[in-house]
């Protein structure tokens, strides 16, 4: 994405963002964005709306396909993409939505990389110190499976890391030993 395309990225995402606020609707609307942003990942959505050789209708068509959701700002901001043409900017637009969402409530979705995995009881005795470590609320939790990892655990959340892992602990004991 080039500095031209961020710019008019930018102009659909903060006023959608700030109305969102305006509303109270950032959870309901993050849910449904993470939907979208899911789907897209999962079919290459975002290549077929970028592609050239397809008709502007076919774009259209994919992206009503959204709709009616549950929020009127979600069907409005996706009535005014079309409009104007920018189809092949949505997914860029949902993504940086949800970031600006996650920054603004301070609410985000944590990753934790285990093992193999953690159940409900340690989940929910993790998302307390994740908050105080990290400054934030969980929003929710996506577990991954590592088995490079060894032991412990690795959270990700807003840009940060904290690595507990022993394969890390392993890692640093073997740079001071050189």
């Amino acid at each position: 994405m080039d500095k031209k395309q961020l710019m008019v990225i930018e102009k659909y995402t903060q006023p959608f963002v700030q109305l969102v606020f305006e509303k109270g609707e950032q959870d309901l609307v993050f849910e449904k964005l993470t939907q979208i942003k899911g789907i897209f990942e999962e079919t290459g959505l975002a290549n077929f709306l970028a592609h050239i050789g397809v008709e502007d209708e076919e774009k259209a068509k994919s992206l009503r396909l959204f709709q009616p959701s549950d929020s009127q700002l979600l069907d409005h901001l996706i009535e005014v993409v079309i409009l104007n043409h920018r189809e092949a900017l949505f997914y860029d637009i949902v993504t940086i939505c949800l970031d600006q969402i996650q920054l603004l409530s301070n609410a985000f979705v944590v990753t934790v990389t285990t093992v193999a995995g953690l159940d409900p009881v340690q989940e929910q005795k993790l998302v307390p110190i994740i908050e105080r470590k990290f400054g934030i609320q969980v929003r929710s939790i996506q577990q991954k499976i590592d088995p490079d990892l060894i032991g412990g655990f690795v959270v990700t959340a807003n840009h940060k890391t904290l690595d507990t892992s022993l394969k890390h602990q392993l890692q640093v004991i073997k740079s001071k030993l050189k």
